[in-house]
């Protein structure tokens, strides 16, 4: 499980890099919790910070933020660079939307299947086994909807307010971490 303050630090990278605008418009394309999409890049790639060099994680067979799968998402990965973060962004929010519906909206079952696949997730809750008993880590849709709660703390989120009322108080945050991590010589 990340910690508030990884959760930051992942937040705070995701402005500097200008990802966030690439999460709100998926977001708001698919009707998806922005909060739930954030949570998903958040275990999948730490929103890009456990990439390697080649844009790739998974040994190799994830593709950028939302670790598409190549294996399982050819037609995607054989287009997109690693690197074209709004494509990504957008495919993993198309992806999980569709899961949510063919999961009738139990948002559990779908971020299970983001990870395992909805044939496995099906599988295991026939047999009467939880959806995360499939997941990597037997874990993925319960971290990820912790993370998704801590997110939303952090951002301060209620149903009333929007992202926008809080990217002040979250530039603030990237400056001093930029000032943090390069300090100037005086």
């Amino acid at each position: 499980m990340a910690s508030s303050l990884s959760l930051s630090t992942e937040l705070t990278y995701a402005r500097i890099r200008g990802l966030m605008p690439y999460f709100t418009e998926a977001s708001k394309r698919y009707g998806l919790p922005l909060v739930l999409l954030l949570a998903v890049a958040s275990r999948e790639s730490r929103m890009g910070l456990a990439l390697s060099a080649d844009g790739t994680g998974d040994h190799g067979n994830g593709i950028g933020i939302m670790q598409i799968d190549r294996r399982y998402h050819p037609g995607f990965t054989e287009n997109h660079s690693p690197f074209d973060h709004q494509a990504n962004i957008d495919y993993g929010a198309e992806y999980l939307a569709k899961l949510l519906q063919e999961f009738n909206g139990n948002t559990a079952w779908a971020v299970a299947a983001y990870n395992a696949g909805p044939n496995k997730v099906r599988t295991a809750t026939y047999a009467g086994l939880p959806p995360d008993a499939v997941t990597t880590g037997r874990d993925y849709s319960r971290d990820v909807l912790q993370r998704k709660q801590l997110i939303s703390q952090l951002l301060g989120f209620s149903k009333a307010v929007s992202l926008s009322a809080y990217l002040l108080p979250l530039s603030v945050v990237a400056l001093l971490t930029y000032n943090y991590i390069n300090p100037q010589k005086l």
